[in-house]
């Protein structure tokens, strides 16, 4: 099989394929686990990671929909591109899972949902690492879930490198990028830049009606991102960022005719580090900001502001032999600028080790340990941990098998403290956990488990304004399933292919299902290179009946498929186009009840390399 650009999803270490039979897989690396760049392979963590080549030959639009074609990960938006989103992760929604841009916390304190995935577009994205499980004993508060962590474009070749990419398609959804960079032997720069603007499409519709006979909410986003590195020394760098996020969206209070409701977001992110490198060892010391606005243009009250202050210092050191140990410190500070003007502190340190010796009996088995504690200025001061053991097995070739057990703390965000919707008596919530992965030449099967205890939950309390409160639930809810994945190629016709399955059970102590989580899940995707300089792809995602709840009843929402088709076809080696079809078979479906989804779509674009 020829050399071919797209590199499918990375699972856990070496279980997914690339694509590319000349890429060497020692040469993965992931920075997210234990916050240094390591090989795929030495992590005993849950790990999957998607390329900037799947990204492109995808032509994904939204982070959300890149990370719902993960085993584990389902989406739920209340309408059209740009409405709020949630992520779920294992059965975890998007405020139990830390969110990163470069290391970045994106997770919003002044919001109600954790990171805002609405305004997270692809256009300046190197790769996307995503950590399964409990990750507090590295991260801290918010990793309960996982982490998600959004790496961004950086200059990696010599001079000027320079793209463009333009697309244009239905709801007069219109898209403009440009990423260009300079590297030199003293210093780099990186500059990206993204415009998209949709009339898009009603975001509420009443059962039974056509979403075509209401009025549209469109979305505007505007976003850009700078980084400078600067080679002090061979051994030292220093390196700086900014990025920016601006976006506009309309959408339906109450009412599908509602042309008057919007919401306008600013997201601000800046960053400076100085890194000391001296072979295997790192030093990093970093200042991080994460500043957020967001105003109503007919409802004063919803407006929040506030930010994050970051500052630490993180190091690693090898000692023996294939043996790492690194530590942190770092404080945080968490700050509402308007409404209540509340803030609190938070400082943490943490320590992780990883070993890879023979095994036990044959093979090599890797053994990795972190711990963190955690002091809170409103809250119980917090151990966390981690244990995780990995084996390959020398005798079987092809398989190894790996356990983590995990535990982590969520802290309530400003917003759920003392927003107008707030609750100052929440208690942060508790999570453990554990999975077990086994994995033979590509398929690979993970039983996952996760208890939380003290979940926080927005409860409604008038169904007529949906108004409400968040509180805890009491008990201790449980969430466990089944994810198994494979991938292969039929070489002779130039096939790829690759297929997962999420089977989750979600349920609160009372043994209610917990809503908005599918039973069942899968995606397939198919990839075809059969012809000249031409790559056509589908991706097929079958989501199953899940609860949902509309006034006070809890109602079933049915299952659906949906089927995306795509088509490359690159005229030089600076120049390619392409043809796109969202939901080709015009499936009619509901990822949230009462709020519309996207009919069948056309879009067109190209991408010109200048370097």
């Amino acid at each position: 099989m020829k050399i071919i650009k797209l590199s499918i999803i990375l699972s856990l270490t070496l279980s997914t394929q690339i694509f590319a039979s000349s890429v060497d897989l020692d040469k993965v690396t992931v920075t997210t686990p234990t916050k240094f760049s390591q090989a795929l392979q030495d992590t005993t963590a849950n790990v999957n990671v998607i390329t900037i080549d799947e990204l492109e030959e995808r032509r994904f639009k939204t982070v959300t929909k890149a990370l719902s074609s993960i085993s584990g990960l389902n989406l739920s938006r209340q309408g059209g591109l740009g409405q709020s989103s949630s992520l779920k992760l294992r059965g975890f929604d998007s405020k139990r899972v830390l969110v990163l841009i470069d290391g970045v916390r994106y997770n919003n304190p002044t919001g109600r949902s954790g990171a805002e995935f609405s305004n997270l577009l692809i256009g300046n994205i190197e790769k996307i690492e995503v950590i399964k499980g409990p990750q507090s004993g590295i991260w801290g508060a918010d990793a309960s879930a996982g982490v998600i962590n959004i790496i961004t474009k950086k200059s990696t070749k010599h001079g000027l490198n320079a793209s463009m990419h333009a697309e244009y398609g239905s709801f007069n959804t219109q898209t403009y990028g440009l990423n260009t960079n300079y590297a030199h032997d003293k210093f780099d720069i990186a500059l990206n830049a993204l415009r998209v603007k949709t009339d898009g499409f009603s975001a509420l519709v009443p059962e039974g009606k056509d979403v075509k006979d209401y009025e549209d909410d469109g979305y505007e986003n505007n976003s850009a991102d700078i980084k400078v590195g600067v080679n002090v020394t061979k051994q030292d760098r220093v390196e700086a960022f900014y990025n920016i996020i601006d976006s506009t969206s309309e959408f339906d209070n109450r009412n599908p005719d509602d042309a008057n409701s919007s919401v306008d977001s600013k997201q601000y992110f800046y960053g400076l580090s100085y890194v000391r490198t001296e072979g295997e060892n790192q030093t990093k010391i970093y200042a991080n900001r994460s500043n957020f606005e967001r105003y109503y243009n007919n409802n004063p009250k919803r407006d929040y502001s506030g930010y994050v202050d970051e500052i630490g210092l993180n190091s690693r050191v090898e000692y023996m032999k294939d043996s790492q140990l690194s530590a942190g410190i770092d404080h945080k500070k968490f700050k509402l600028t308007n409404k209540a003007k509340k803030d609190y502190k938070n400082e943490g340190i943490f320590i992780s080790n990883s070993n890879k010796t023979p095994g036990f009996r044959s093979g090599t088995t890797i053994f990795s340990q972190s711990i963190r504690y955690d002091k809170f200025e409103h809250f119980d001061n917090k151990f966390t941990y981690k244990l995780g053991l990995k084996h390959f097995h020398e005798k079987i070739e092809g398989f190894w098998a790996s356990v983590n057990y995990a535990t982590a703390y969520n802290i309530p965000t400003l917003y759920q403290l003392y927003s107008h919707v707030g609750n100052e008596d929440l208690n942060p919530e508790e999570t453990k956990g554990y999975d077990i992965t086994l994995n033979y030449k590509g398929f690979e099967v993970t039983y996952f488990d996760n208890e939380v205890k003290n979940l926080m939950e927005y409860v409604i309390e008038n169904p007529r304004t949906f108004e409400g409160k968040f509180y805890n639930i009491d008990g201790k809810s449980n969430l466990s399933g089944v994810e198994a994945s494979y991938q292969g190629d039929m070489e002779d016709i130039e096939l790829i292919y690759s297929i997962n399955y999420t089977y989750l059970k979600a349920e609160d102590n009372d043994g209610d299902k917990l809503l908005r989580r599918p039973k069942n899940s899968v995606n397939l995707s198919l990839d075809y290179y059969g012809l000249l300089n031409t790559h056509i792809g589908t991706l097929i995602q079958y989501v199953g009946e899940r609860d949902d709840k509309k006034s006070r009843n809890i109602i079933k929402l049915d299952s659906y498929t949906v089927v995306d088709l795509i088509a490359n076809y690159d005229i030089s080696k600076q120049l390619g186009i392409y043809g796109k079809i969202d939901n080709v078979f015009d499936e009619k479906y509901e990822e949230i009840t009462g709020y519309a989804t996207s009919a069948r779509a056309f879009y067109v674009g190209f991408r010109y390399k200048i370097k």
